[in-house]
């Protein structure tokens, strides 16, 4: 087991090793950039931007022109939005403000690090001076383990109270990603799609309620919200999914079947209710997308769609809850999540369920495709739990 300083695909990087996962975060904009399995160490299930990338700090006259934000040049993989999730207001964009808030384009510190026989933690984090916050995220792993524990504190450095919303913006690309064949699950219930005119080729009717996994057509019938389909050639949409209220916890799941392996990300449905998915199917043309890009983005998310904070503070409640939440003067709140990252055997199609067990572990519960007694796969579903360790132990 090692926890080291690394450069990694051009980037300055935290290197965590247990023996089973490598976790990589960026030391540019904290994001968790890769997570690999031993079994398939060269299939990182995360997003990679075909445009490459360069350090946040390193954003400046050719670089504008080329990546557009900041946030463009420096993103990969998991990043947090953090103080407001979406575009900024006109005032907060003529004062300088980006897309998604300052975490995603922080330079982050190390700030404590500790391995014993059995398991190791690392924690980093990064002051946001225009939010008036301090973030700090701490990364456990034990040995051999095939989960990543996250605990995270938000710290007010504000004497008074601040509206504020927040996103784990998770995004998953190629080779992961695979038109028709990767398959996304959760605990959805009530889904909406965006209020306006999110991208021009969108697959999803605008402003539209609809229950998962059956999105609307913007030309009539239903979408199959679990995959991108081969058929849509070229879309852009974002929906948001409110996580089932019947439950204290949530979770979603990534499958690609044909490689045999599965994400999953488990955590306290009070954090984040909400999950955003974001579908970028070569639909924006623009630098520095330029049409190339695949990616599927699962946002857990305290507010339902990504806009400016001024905007998500008027919209006040969607479906019963409240758009954005509030961080106490002084005060502080701490957030808990689980990612999970497995090989999955031949047949699975699905996730079915993801819980917490009595000793704080996870339980995941696949679909599979049972075989006929003549050995091949029949169409009607099956079920079969494996476990891991859960964000309560």
């Amino acid at each position: 087991m090692a926890i080291r300083n690394a450069v990694w695909d051009g980037r300055k990087v935290w290197e965590i090793d247990n023996g089973t996962l490598t976790l990589r975060v960026t030391v540019g904009g904290g994001h968790i950039a890769s997570l690999t399995h031993r079994e398939h160490p060269d299939l990182n299930p995360l997003w990679a931007p075909a445009w490459g990338g360069i350090e946040p700090w390193q954003y400046r006259g050719a670089g504008a022109e080329r990546f557009a934000s900041r946030l463009l040049a420096s993103i990969r993989g998991h990043n947090l939005c953090l103080g407001w999730f979406g575009n900024p207001s006109a005032d907060e964009q003529k004062a300088g403000q980006e897309c998604h808030g300052e975490a995603s384009v922080a330079r982050w510190h190390a700030l404590s690090r500790s391995t014993s026989a059995g398991a190791m933690s690392f924690a980093c984090g990064c002051d946001l001076p225009v939010a008036q916050m301090r973030f700090r995220r701490t990364l456990t792993l034990r040995r051999g383990s095939d989960s990543v524990q996250v605990r995270e504190r938000i710290v007010s450095l504000s004497r008074r109270d601040i509206p504020f919303t927040m996103s784990e913006h998770v995004t998953f690309g190629p080779p992961f990603l695979e038109k028709g064949v990767t398959v996304f699950d959760a605990p959805a219930t009530k889904c909406h799609t965006y209020p306006i005119a999110f991208e021009p080729n969108a697959r999803l009717k605008t402003n539209t309620a609809f229950a998962w996994p059956k999105g609307p057509g913007v030309k009539g019938g239903t979408v199959d919200m679990r995959m991108i389909s081969k058929k849509d050639r070229v879309s852009s949409d974002f929906s948001t999914m409110l996580m089932d209220p019947r439950r204290e916890d949530a979770w979603f799941s990534a499958l690609n079947p044909r490689a045999g392996l599965m994400m999953v990300y488990h955590w306290r449905r009070e954090d984040f209710p909400w999950v955003g998915n974001w579908e970028e199917n070569h639909g924006r043309k623009v630098a520095p997308w330029s049409g190339v890009s695949l990616t599927r983005g699962m946002e857990m998310a305290n507010t339902p769609f990504p806009m400016a904070l001024r905007d998500a503070v008027d919209l006040g409640r969607f479906h019963g809850l409240r758009t954005y939440r509030w961080l106490p003067a002084r005060g502080s709140l701490d957030i808990a999540y689980t990612i999970l990252l497995r090989p999955i055997p031949a047949g699975t199609a699905g996730v079915t369920d993801v819980r917490r067990t009595t000793s704080g572990g996870l339980t995941v519960t696949h679909r599979s495709l049972p075989q006929d007694p003549r050995g091949r796969r029949g169409s009607r579903p099956s079920v079969r739990a494996t476990s891991g360790v859960g964000w309560g132990d």
